[in-house]
């Protein structure tokens, strides 16, 4: 009976050994019929039998979603480009989406020559792609290394190659690269129409910058200079057709940057609509008793960051006219703690834009509320309002006022503004109700918080209540942001 029942078995091992490999066999058939469904299916799919001209477009929404191109494999162009053979061929029949790109420079290598002829090569293929068009260039190095000279020639003979393209150029380097890199100047530049030369050495310097010289910009609409000595009168630049114009400093606010009289400058930029400035110590000495006027007829926004106080700040203010400005921004960047002596020179100037002022903004300016209310009282336009003071001066006047006195700026549809947290909650809920209320409504109120306190971990209380007690009018539209700072991040 025993050997019976091992035979028996070993005939069921036999036949299940025989149904394995007969299933194996079917998976095989199955899986090799399976991927002949798939590809007949990816055939007839609908991206294959999109126009080419509707895939273009969407290439170009991909590509463009970004803000500005790398020469980085993941990114959107080469991305796509190791889909397939036939995406590939498509992106590469495109010349708009090769017309923008920018390199990095790293901030430290021993291997520089290399380097600098793998970026040009990788930066003449890539904008090669794009044909004929007008082409845009970023090129940035962060704090690091010097790059050494060898390695600027390769950069500068791209550039120069491309200047002939060139509608948008942005240079982040160090003042020493930047002088390498202006051969293109000299050459005519008929698309140019954005150039940005910007010293990306975190430490100051009282280095001036290079000359700048365009002999032929006629398409030149937009300018941006940031050194932390900005000598501008040698400079030859098509002032006249400038639209946007920034000398703002994007530097630490350890720097003392020093300028000469930018008074000059903007009396030759009647056509301009945006002006952004950084005002430290003048070069030259100016002498206020021969202010001249400076009219910017066109100028609608104007934003202003004051490093440094001198008189040559009033002085500015009393010569600028801008008869169309509707946004106007002035921020205290310096060191100094608290206030300058006054901070009041801008209101006479923003009591002249009244008619026009549609927001404006008081960053770091401690402007009592008996100085400030007269002035806003005259912005019948203003829609947007933020006062934001520096530690020392963290009243609560203007909550009351503007609670009380609706006549002040009676169009107000934005507030922002920063308070010590002992502002009493019903006159914060007083004021967001009597503008809620009115016509036009109140859309957007943020508050701040000042605390002196330090290491706070846990939510105030206080931004708790304003919230239970507010929610009527955030149900019914109302933009609330509520924060808390410490005094010394503030």
């Amino acid at each position: 009976m025993l050997e019976e029942r091992r035979a028996e078995l070993s005939t069921f091992a036999e036949e299940i050994k025989r149904a394995r490999a007969k299933v194996r066999r079917l998976e095989h058939q199955r899986d090799q019929v399976q991927g002949v469904v798939q590809e007949l299916e990816a055939l007839i799919a609908p991206v294959r039998r999109m126009p080419t001209d509707i895939m273009a477009k969407v290439f170009e929404y991909c590509v463009w979603d970004q803000s500005i191109p790398t020469a980085d494999p993941r990114m959107a162009q080469l991305l796509l480009a190791q889909v397939c053979r036939s995406w590939r061929h498509l992106l590469f029949s495109l010349p708009c989406l090769w017309t923008a790109l920018q390199l990095d420079l790293p901030s430290g290598t021993q291997h520089w020559k290399a380097l600098a002829q793998s970026k040009s090569l990788s930066m003449h293929v890539w904008l090669s792609r794009a044909k004929t068009l007008p082409i845009s260039l970023f090129l940035n190095h962060a704090k690091g290394s010097a790059i050494p000279w060898h390695a600027l020639v390769h950069l500068d003979k791209e550039i120069l190659t491309l200047s002939c393209r060139l509608k948008d150029l942005s240079l982040h380097l160090s003042l020493q690269s930047l002088t390498c890199l202006l051969a293109f100047t000299w050459r005519p530049l008929p698309y140019l129409e954005h150039l940005e030369l910007q010293n990306s050495n975190p430490l100051p310097t009282n280095e001036d910058p290079p000359l700048i010289v365009l002999h032929s910009a006629p398409s030149l609409k937009s300018l941006s200079l940031s050194w932390c000595s900005l000598d501008l009168r040698g400079f030859q630049i098509p002032w006249a057709q400038l639209q946007h114009l920034n000398l703002e400093y994007d530097a630490s606010s350890f720097w003392n940057p020093v300028h000469s009289d930018y008074l000059q400058t903007l009396a030759c930029c009647p056509n301009l609509t945006t002006l952004f400035l950084g005002i430290g110590t003048p070069i030259s000495d100016v002498h206020p008793v021969h202010t001249e006027s400076v009219t910017l007829p066109h100028v609608h926004t104007f934003k202003l960051s004051i490093y440094v106080q001198t008189q040559y700040l009033q002085h500015v203010f009393d010569a600028l006219h801008m008869p169309q400005l509707r946004h106007f921004d002035i921020k205290n960047v310096s060191l100094a703690l608290g206030s300058f002596s006054g901070q009041t020179e801008c209101l006479p100037f923003v009591a002249r834009c009244a008619e026009t002022l549609e927001s404006v903004c008081f960053s770091r300016l401690d402007i009592a509320d008996a100085v400030l209310l007269p002035c806003l009282a005259q912005l019948h336009r203003l829609k947007t309002l933020s006062f934001l003071p520096g530690v020392l001066r963290l009243n609560h006047g203007l909550v009351t006022a503007l609670h009380e006195n609706e006549c002040v700026c009676p169009a107000l549809e934005a507030l922002h503004l920063r308070c010590s947290s002992v502002v009493p909650v019903e006159a914060i809920i007083r004021l967001v109700a009597s503008r809620c209320e009115t016509t036009p409504k109140l859309k957007q109120f943020s508050l701040q918080f000042v605390t002196f306190e330090y290491g706070l971990d846990t939510k105030d209380d206080k931004i708790e209540q304003v919230q239970a007690r507010l929610k009527e009018y955030v149900e019914g539209g109302l933009q609330l942001v509520l924060t808390q700072s410490s005094s010394s991040s503030g």
